[in-house]
């Protein structure tokens, strides 16, 4: 395999072209400054984060840093799968649930590493989530939202009914840790970075999806189903596909609690509560927005924490407040004053390439 890196330097565009067996492929990368500084600066204030909490003795708060990082990764899928199905979701928590339990029950049973039971739980997830989307084709408005928000509730009757494998609120114990590190605190920043790779490798997929032929197809589906297949475009098929993906996604997810706190009780991540933080991180970030959805859930979970600190009993009112005050004085969310700001830095375009 042979990777040829060319520059064209009006454009500011990198071209990786590569070689492999007689077929040839080029890929496209901007690197232009107005489009990369401002994200650069932010991710590397993200990433020097937890070292900088290392460094004033707030080991704690590396934890909640971790606990973002999952919700994060949940919130960005949750996103493309709202853009891609057209529909309001209520059943995200229902997919970590399953990842969770599968990487902690294949664990128990069979004794297998964290590695085996990533790939089990991201192909369960699509599974499962394949066998489930037919919901997405079938049902609109009030009764999709009603059929996700139902999920979540039976399969935490079933770990309550099963307390024998699933063990309801005691958990399930003995998963192996994903990082077998001694120091708790080399453990929590290995953790947070470990969490942020996967953050990062979200938010890079769900942008080339956006910004494909396929996203500007979803974007017509999320606008009106009906318009979108009077011009042709195979609506189920993407709803189908991007359900099941997104599933396989947030699965992943649960597999990373579980093996980061050694047990997984998946009836805490079925609840109402941890639904709520899914659900203000993706809306406070920016409805439909990728690099929102991160800085939502960020926000939510920032916020959460220092009314838990600083407040005490009366921590959980504030934090309702401060996040529902935020939806209605910010509607397009934190991501959305930063658009209006550099709007024409984020705006995809659409090239039509005559053929000759």
């Amino acid at each position: 395999m042979v990777v040829k890196i060319l520059r064209k330097e009006r454009r500011g565009r990198l071209i990786f072209e590569i070689q492999f067996r007689g077929i040839s492929r080029r890929f496209e990368w901007t690197v232009e400054p107005r489009y990369w500084r401002n994200p650069i600066i932010a991710t590397l204030l993200w990433l020097l984060a937890p070292v900088f909490l290392w460094m004033v003795g707030r080991y704690s708060l590396i934890s909640t840093l971790v606990f973002a990082n999952v919700v994060a990764m949940i919130s960005v899928a949750y996103s493309l799968r709202v853009i891609g199905t057209g529909r309001l979701d209520f059943g995200p928590t229902f997919f970590v649930a399953l990842g969770g339990y599968v990487a902690a029950l294949t664990s128990k049973w069979y004794g297998l590493g964290p590695l085996e039971t990533f790939f089990i739980a991201f192909l369960m997830g699509i599974f499962i989530g394949f066998l489930l989307s037919p919901i997405v084709v079938i049902s609109r408005g009030i009764y999709y939202t009603l059929i996700t928000f139902v999920l979540p509730f039976v399969l935490y009757e079933i770990a309550y009914w099963r307390s024998d494998i699933f063990g309801a609120e005691t958990g399930i114990p003995g998963v192996p840790p994903l990082l077998p590190l001694i120091n708790p605190i080399e453990a929590e920043l290995a953790y947070f970075y470990l969490g942020a790779v996967f953050v990062l490798a979200y938010v890079f997929f769900v942008d080339k999806v956006l910004r494909s032929k396929y996203g500007l197809m979803m974007g017509v589906l999320n606008e009106d189903e009906d318009i979108a297949n009077m011009y042709g475009i195979n609506t189920n098929y993407i709803k189908i596909i991007i359900y099941s993906i997104t599933s396989g996604m947030i699965s992943l997810a649960g597999w990373f609690l579980a093996h980061y706190y050694m047990s997984f009780t998946g009836v805490l991540y079925l609840s109402p509560e941890f639904l709520t933080l899914i659900l203000l991180s993706a809306v406070v970030g920016g409805k439909g927005a990728v690099y929102g959805a991160v800085v939502g859930s960020y926000f939510i979970i920032g916020v959460r924490e220092l009314t838990r600190i600083f407040l005490g009993g009366y921590s959980i009112v504030v934090f309702y407040v401060v996040a529902l005050s935020m939806i209605f004085l910010l509607p397009e969310g934190l991501w959305g004053l930063y658009r209006k700001r550099r709007y024409r830095e984020y705006i995809p375009s659409i090239k039509v390439r005559r053929k000759t």
